[in-house]
């Protein structure tokens, strides 16, 4: 077989495991195919066995979708080992070397656990492998992308890479990003392998570190519109990737391409793989913030995070709290909420103030902690007492009534204050009487919180809602049935909506079996974006089956929520 680029068949290979060595964690998968110019083999993945049994960290198992039900389906790792051996002497045949030309994305990890296979397993056989990594490849050829990690790297060259760290996901990507850079190198004087060996073993160009340079040209970002509305992040094959809403979307799209200050990996591998922007354009930010839900659902782009329908539900809690279902009847009237648990905090607070006794489920549900990470029990029970002393002191003989009594006080005194969710670590390390009161306030905040939202967004979903935010010069107005926005319109002023037609009422079950993920998410926007305008000074009405709710009272009415 000829050494020329253009002529030559590769292996790409993926592993994942469970460290960054075989030294700290076991091989999970490996994943190979073989791919040239024009053409490419089948993927081939396999999950492995572990060789040890040390434990697969929490975060390996998020990246990769790896859990102890895929060893039902693993291989042991010489079988495993034997499939690529088996791939390689194929490609052996035509290639007059004892190592094969291989491609890894990243080759230093993959190359520590290949060579561990290999010096276990391989016979004394010479090591199968020629490998090239190319994030060093496109390091030189591209020294200015913000990131070149594998799904930026196939992302800006145009492929659909996925999120989830599968081998067969990162073949696939490292086989197309190997041809995409083919023509790349061409243009650099590399056509062939030993060329291309030679050509990385040359000391690279230093780089300086200045501004970042992003693909997205400066003037794309420029023309945009300096309105409300939303925009679409796409890929150069015409993926959307993220979906955002902006009071500006011109200088919304700016701030995501700030060169300097702090930027998150994950915000940077987005923007290294924006080819282009498409933006809709709204009348006012809050139909611009319901058209970013509707469209999230529709597309579910994978860089965002919010919204994001997945396998979710509407839910409907019990009376007592102690279950929740997904459609409402006559025992579990209280919803729609957004999760089966999303009361079980509430449901804790409520049983310790009847009395009851403290077990480790009532305190990680009331600390909204996992139990493995809850404090001392006498540690709780001070913070409880100074918490109860503090915020139940209501004279309402009901438990529930005194604790939903305290959610709404300390609602309307604290606001939002107490549900900022970046103050407090999701668990803990170390426990003290103020953050065991602060995780108890937030819990009353935040659950009782939805509870009192239930009847705005059942009210929200068969009504005609007009606003003006304070920018606007005229008045919009949102016609809303089953959840859905049926028709928007222009008034002259709020006042005006109150001569909209009425429309005909529906039974709370009714209103409530509308509710899904998607009209949960759809209203739960509206009432935040309702709340928002009148803290902004603008002005809202709402007409619900022939009444209306002027302005200051409803003002004043949505205060709670």
């Amino acid at each position: 077989m000829s050494d020329l680029l253009s002529e030559l068949d590769v292996l790409a290979l993926d592993c994942q495991a469970g460290g960054a060595t075989p030294a700290h964690g076991d091989l999970l998968e490996i994943g190979w195919t073989v791919c040239g110019v024009a053409a490419q083999g089948a993927v081939e993945s396999r999950w492995v066995v572990p060789r040890t049994k040390r434990r697969v960290p929490r975060a390996v198992r998020e990246l990769t979708g790896w859990s102890e039900a895929c060893i039902a389906e693993a291989i042991e790792e010489r079988t495993a080992w034997a499939q690529v051996r088996e791939q390689v002497q194929r490609i052996r045949e035509r290639w007059a070397a004892a190592s094969v030309p291989t491609v890894i994305h990243f080759a230093r990890f993959e190359l520590t656990f290949l060579r561990d296979l290999h010096e276990r397993l391989g016979d004394g056989e010479e090591f199968p492998f020629d490998a090239i990594c190319l994030h060093a490849v496109a390091a030189r050829l591209f020294p200015d992308l913000p990131r070149r990690n594998i799904r930026a790297l196939a992302g800006y060259l145009g492929h659909s890479p996925e999120l989830l760290r599968r081998s067969a996901g990162h073949v696939e990507a490292t086989a197309f990003i190997w041809r995409a850079l083919l023509p790349n190198l061409e243009q650099a004087g590399v056509r062939s392998w030993s060329e291309l060996k030679r050509w990385l073993e040359e000391p690279a160009p230093s780089a300086k570190r200045g501004r970042r340079v992003y693909p997205l040209a400066l003037e794309r970002r420029r023309s945009l519109p300096d309105g409300p509305g939303v925009y679409r992040f796409l890929r150069r094959n015409g993926d959307i990737m993220y979906v955002g809403k902006a009071t500006s979307l011109k200088k919304r799209v700016a701030g995501h391409f700030k060169a300097r200050g702090p930027a998150t990996e994950r915000g940077l591998e987005l923007l290294t793989q924006v080819h282009d922007i498409a933006c809709t354009e709204t009348a006012s930010l809050l139909e611009a913030a319901l058209l970013e839900s509707d469209e999230i659902k529709r597309i579910d782009p994978p860089y965002n995070v919010q919204l994001r329908t997945g396998d979710r539900s509407a839910w409907f809690a019990a009376r007592d709290l102690s279950e929740a279902v997904p459609a409402p009847d006559a025992a579990h009237p209280i919803g729609p909420l957004p999760s089966q648990r999303a009361l079980s905090g509430l449901a804790a607070l409520i049983a310790l103030a009847e009395g009851a006794a403290p077990s480790p489920r009532v305190l990680s549900a009331a600390l909204a902690v996992p139990g493995a990470f809850t404090p001392e029990l006498a540690l709780f029970l001070e913070g409880w007492r100074g918490f109860a002393a503090e915020h139940l002191t209501s004279p309402e003989p009901s438990a529930s009534r005194r604790v939903q009594d305290a959610s709404r006080a300390l609602w309307l005194l604290r606001g939002r204050t107490e549900l900022d969710a970046s103050r407090e670590d999701a668990a803990p390390d170390e426990w003290d009487l103020e953050r065991v009161r602060r995780r108890l306030e937030r819990t009353l905040v935040g659950a009782g919180l939805l509870v009192r939202r239930t009847r705005w967004l059942c009210l929200l979903a068969d009504a005609s809602v007009v606003f003006r935010e304070p920018a606007m010069s005229h008045a919009r107005a949102l016609l809303i049935e089953a959840g859905t926005i049926v028709e928007q319109l222009d008034l002259d002023a709020v006042a005006f909506g109150a001569a909209l037609p009425a429309r005909r009422p529906r039974s709370w079950r009714k209103r409530q079996s509308v509710f899904d993920a998607a009209v949960y998410d759809r209203m739960r926007v509206l009432l935040t974006e309702l709340r928002r305008v009148q803290d902004d000074g603008g002005e809202v009405l709402l007409r619900v089956a022939g009444h209306t709710f002027f302005p200051d009272p409803l003002r004043a009415g949505m205060r709670e929520v």
